[in-house]
């Protein structure tokens, strides 16, 4: 049950930030600016640059809008890291790691999504609505298990 509180309370805020907001601040200073600086540093011929919530080139125009940020595996990882019994920093570590892996595994899945949309378009439908929202929440349960992994006592003592 507190699991389901934190994700309801986590994406009721989410939903309640105005949309100006994300375009114009979260989304351009927090991912569009930092993708636009990755592509263009792993491949500088795409000459891409940010504006608003937008990833723009002569080859593509990726929009980067609510619910296609990563917030729904970033509130999985948060709820699960708040809903386990655990100490207060053994749970601040795991919110600190698990955030920053979400936000790093997000800014590589839109830098790859821009250059699917802008080299195979027909393939974007299926990457972007199955293929990388799937892997971002494996990663965050693969993250999970492995900080509860880490978070529980051993029972017995080792041999």
């Amino acid at each position: 049950m507190l699991f389901v509180a934190c994700y309801a309370l986590l994406d009721y805020a989410y939903f309640k930030i105005p949309v100006d907001l994300f375009a114009n601040v979260i989304y351009f200073h927090g991912v569009v600016a930092v993708c636009a600086d990755l592509v263009n540093w792993l491949a500088p011929l795409e000459q891409v640059w940010p504006k608003q919530n937008h990833l723009l080139s002569a080859k593509a125009d990726l929009e980067i809008v609510r619910g296609c940020d990563g917030a729904g595996a970033l509130f999985l990882v948060m709820s699960a890291v708040l809903a386990f019994p655990s100490g207060l920093k053994r749970k601040a570590l795991g919110l600190l790691l698990g955030i920053g892996l979400i936000y790093g595994i997000n800014l590589l899945r839109i830098c790859v999504l821009y250059f699917v949309i802008a080299y195979q378009p027909g393939w974007f439908q299926l990457i972007h609505t199955y293929v990388a929202p799937t892997l971002m929440v494996v990663l965050g349960c693969f993250y999970f298990a492995w900080w509860a992994f880490g978070s529980t006592r051993q029972s017995h003592e080792p041999a």
